[in-house]
């Protein structure tokens, strides 16, 4: 019942580009079947059949038939998403992968120099990482490099892969080099940038943050402006990180997010290890695992209903 529309990219949007009026549908939706809902409830573990959690009005078992969890990743511990069931699962020998940041920002070491550029978006360059790269803009932070196009090629970074930025992705070498080459007479070498090149002041700062003085042959500056390399401290903590990767081993679960050796215990979302750029994508793949994990929990169900 949520009017939409189809953005430029091919992802669908709400009208309202608001996530509170889908909260609100769903919950009317799953009221119409009469699930119930528990708010407040926190997990603590299973022993057997039977589920615990601690609530409002003390401890509570839950015995089910088949259950799913969907307890999130560890980005967000602020809102309930710390990774502590991890705890429980780890004391029952369930395999896990460490969790690490994904979809985060990149921590630089600033030079004093940057200290005016700081907060400026850079737009209109390429970043690349290892066998990834990227369009997409950053903003110079106070902490480093965060934004869409940074967040794309964080898990290349994250698997140890420097980081370079293309300043003029859009002309070649050859063309940014013949460029330089046009007489500049008294013109400082910025301003000949910026009227040469379009550079704005934050595409200049970090050229000179990545080399100074800057090399005076065009050949060697265009070679320079297409392969800007950074300093790349690490990724911003976890959480801090829009995502995570790592969690429930793949080898722990059935084709139907099942997991071996619990029968009717189902789990969905980014408690599993996988990783997807952000943008949509992270909300596709928890939608999907808990759709595909809900027609196992209905499979199960029909086996125990047969036997």
């Amino acid at each position: 019942g949520i009017d939409l529309f189809t953005g430029s990219t091919g992802r669908v949007f709400p009208v309202a580009m608001k996530a509170s009026p889908l909260l609100r549908a769903w919950l009317a939706r799953l009221a119409e079947y009469r699930v119930r809902s528990e708010t407040r409830w926190r997990w603590s573990g299973w022993s057997g059949p039977e589920h615990q959690f601690s609530t409002p009005d003390g401890p509570v078992s839950v015995r089910a038939g088949a259950s799913i969890l969907a307890l999130g990743g560890a980005s967000w511990s602020r809102l309930g998403s710390d990774g502590a069931w991890t705890r429980q699962f780890a004391s029952k020998n369930i395999p896990l992968v460490p969790f690490a940041p994904s979809n985060a920002a990149l921590t630089v070491e600033w030079s004093p120099h940057m200290q005016p550029h700081l907060g400026q978006p850079l737009k209109g360059v390429r970043f690349t990482a290892g066998p990834l790269s990227s369009r997409g803009e950053a903003v110079l932070s106070q902490s480093g490099l965060e934004g869409g196009g940074i967040y794309t090629i964080s898990n290349a970074i994250r698997d140890g892969h420097g980081l370079s930025v293309d300043l003029r992705p859009d002309l070649t070498q050859p063309e940014i080099a013949a460029r330089l080459t046009k007489h500049r007479g008294k013109t400082s070498l910025s301003n000949h940038l910026r009227k040469s090149l379009k550079f704005g002041k934050p595409h200049i700062a970090l050229l000179r943050e990545a080399a100074h003085p800057l090399p005076d042959d065009p050949a060697k500056l265009a070679a320079l402006i297409k392969s800007v390399p950074l300093k790349i401290t690490g990724l911003r903590p976890i959480d801090e990180a829009i995502s995570t990767a790592g969690g429930i081993s793949r080898t722990a679960l059935s084709d139907d997010l099942e997991l071996t050796g619990h029968p009717g215990l189902f789990c969905a979302g980014e408690m599993l290890d996988w990783d997807a750029p952000t943008g949509g994508y992270l909300l596709t793949a928890c939608l999907a695992t808990g759709r595909w994990a809900g027609q196992g929990a209905i499979r199960h169900l029909a086996r125990q209903t047969w036997q």
